[in-house]
């Protein structure tokens, strides 16, 4: 399985704060872009090493691919709260509803 290493850290770091940018020019509030941003990153974040380990799936064991399946599953929800913040219906107002 491919590591995080300093570059990835900081390509994934660079692709955030453009987001945040992004967002912001789009007349997002800066808290509101952050957390978009982040939760974006989030979700994506370890896609690339799934893919790469697909790629080489015949020198990955199934345990070695099944953890990679299971780290963008595990994250999957921070794109759900993008979205839901994206909509204005971030986590304050979904609690308030029945």
């Amino acid at each position: 399985m491919i590591e995080d290493n300093s570059l990835e850290f900081d390509m994934f770091e660079d692709v955030r704060r453009r987001l945040v940018e992004f967002y912001q020019g789009e007349g997002r509030e800066r808290l509101e872009a952050e957390k978009i941003a982040l939760y974006l990153v989030q979700g994506i974040r370890h896609t690339p090493k799934l893919i790469a380990t697909m790629a080489e799936a015949s020198s990955h064991t199934s345990q070695e691919i099944n953890a990679c399946i299971a780290s963008v599953i595990d994250n999957a929800p921070a794109l759900e709260k993008a979205r839901l913040v994206l909509l204005g219906l971030d986590d304050k107002k979904c609690d308030e509803e029945p």
